[in-house]
């Protein structure tokens, strides 16, 4: 459930969210299945840091979750696998609010986990986070091992483009824009991010996009995409992500916003909650 409502971009402020996964945690502590429980809390805490604006938002540790605490319970595979999963989490934190010393320390643990597992959402969303902050750190860096783990990911989601997987398509533009940066392929990776209506993937393509335009001079143009960026961040409830925009982007502050663009309406969004929900 947790997975799932991450790749699908729902609302972080869904009345559906945060007490769905307390119910899932509180059921694990019933069934004494720590590892059980981790998933949910440590989402819980993602969905903090993303809305809160905690001093260090790429650290899983404030009131719902403490990663170190927790994972200095575990050992052997328990530890190994939960530790893959918050990294997971983290690398996405980090690939949110850019911080480069956090995305190469999560590579550097996520490289063994570079294929699928047991859960579909959840490799997607892993092997998602890898070829990105991959193909960023690996170029930053001149980094070959980290284009090549990032060029796996990103042959995992050409092989289910290929096949037609809807959820895969928009993942693997926005991957294949990140690993050779183009006005028309981020504007690509756009356009199938909306339409798959993931709205937190979308926010990232178009800030990338706009910081991609910022290094080729084009100014007024990068300033479009992070401004859309700002908003689709502010729609999803990412309001730490969106408070750091402000600070870091200074021509966003005092700014009106534009008339919206067509998304579904609220009815749409907690059917397909409740799909989730169902599954």
């Amino acid at each position: 459930y947790a997975h799932m409502w991450l790749c699908a971009g729902l609302p972080l402020n869904s009345p559906l969210l945060k007490p769905k996964l307390l119910l899932y945690e509180e059921a694990a502590i019933r069934l004494q299945r720590p590892t059980f429980q981790l998933p949910f809390s440590s989402i819980r805490q993602l969905v903090l840091n993303l809305q809160k604006s905690p001093a260090n938002p790429t650290e899983l540790k404030g009131d719902a979750f403490d990663e170190e605490s927790v994972l200095g319970t575990l050992e052997g595979n328990s530890l190994r696998t939960s530790r893959r999963d918050t990294s997971t989490l983290r690398l996405f934190l980090a690939l949110i609010f850019w911080d480069e010393e956090c995305m190469i320390n999560m590579l550097e643990i996520l490289s063994d986990f570079a294929e699928p597992d047991v859960s579909t959402s959840r490799t997607h969303f892993r092997l998602f986070v890898i070829g990105l902050a991959g193909f960023e750190m690996g170029r930053k860096k001149k980094d070959k091992s980290l284009i090549e783990l990032a060029n796996e990911c990103l042959k995992y989601f050409r092989k289910l483009t290929k096949l037609g997987s809807s959820s895969a398509t928009p993942i693997y533009r926005l991957i294949k824009a990140v690993s050779s940066p183009s006005k028309s392929s981020y504007d690509e990776a756009i356009s199938m991010c909306h339409e798959g209506r993931l709205m937190h993937f979308e926010a990232m393509a178009y800030e990338r996009c706009g910081m991609f335009l910022q290094q080729e001079k084009h100014t007024d143009m990068s300033n479009e995409y992070i401004v859309t960026s700002y908003w689709l961040y502010t729609d999803w409830g990412a309001t730490s992500k969106a408070n750091s925009m402000m600070k870091t982007y200074s021509f966003l502050k005092g700014m009106q916003r534009p008339n919206q663009r067509t998304r579904s309406d609220a009815s749409s969004v907690m059917r397909l909650a409740n799909s989730i929900g169902n599954k």
